[in-house]
Order: C-alpha cells, then sequence, then structure tokens
C-alpha cells in the first residue's frame, strides 16, 4: 500500500509540474500578444554584393502589429517610389529598387502614421557560405 501511495504522491507532481509549465508558456505567449502595438512596420534594407550578380539591394517590409496597414509606400531615391495596397498583420513584402537608383537612405511609410528611415546595411560574410568567396 504504501508504494501505491508514493506513486500517486510522484504523479501529483509530475502532473502539477506539467501544469504550472503550461500556465507559464500561455502567459507569456498571451502577454507578448498583447504588448504589441496597434500598428509596426519592421524594416530590412539589404545590401549584398555577389561575385557573380553584382550588388543587388532589397528592402523587406513586415508588419509586426495587430492591424492591417494601407498604402505602404517605398522612397528609395529620386523618381523610384514603389507602393504596396496593404499589408495583413504578420504579413511580408520585398521592394526591389530600380538598378540606377543609388540613394543610401530608404523611407517606408504608410497611411496610418508610421514613418520608418533607415539606411541599408551589408550582411557578413562567411567563409563557406553562399556568397561568402573563395
Amino acid at each position: 500500500m504504501r508504494i501505491f501511495a508514493l506513486y500517486t504522491v510522484r504523479v501529483i507532481i509530475a502532473v502539477a509540474v506539467a501544469v504550472a509549465i503550461g500556465v507559464a508558456f500561455a502567459g507569456y505567449f498571451a502577454y507578448t500578444w498583447l504588448s504589441r502595438p496597434q500598428y509596426a512596420l519592421e524594416v530590412d534594407a539589404t545590401r549584398d554584393t555577389t561575385d557573380i550578380s553584382g550588388t543587388l539591394y532589397r528592402i523587406r517590409v513586415a508588419n509586426v502589429g495587430l492591424a492591417r496597414l494601407t498604402n505602404v509606400s517605398a522612397e528609395m531615391g529620386a523618381g523610384d517610389v514603389q507602393t504596396k495596397d496593404f499589408l495583413d498583420p504578420g504579413q511580408t513584402y520585398y521592394f526591389y529598387p530600380n538598378p540606377d537608383t543609388l540613394a543610401p537612405t530608404i523611407k517606408v511609410t504608410s497611411d496610418e502614421g508610421i514613418k520608418v528611415v533607415t539606411d541599408y546595411r551589408t550582411p557578413t560574410k562567411v567563409l563557406g557560405l553562399p556568397g561568402g568567396g573563395r
């Protein structure tokens, strides 16, 4: 009878620990979801130099807010303005500037009042990875 009682206590402790871990995860995800802003935009402008293709430019725009962003516009230089009608929450879109556009600064705006101004970044090249050199 004593072995059965010891086994029961261990099972109860294991279940209590599992429930506590589940509640902790649920609380963490609820907090991160509820603390997100209504409108937010993440912009990553990349200038990548390769051996074969030369220099490639791309601007990744992601809606990291809770609501849809409308009329997302990327100004990539004089006369090079591209737009996307809308971005749903969690959606990502890429803008590619014209080859003759050489502006060092990118400005991305939306109708909801979001304005992000950023410079291009160059990814680090690591030997052995694609684009890393020989």
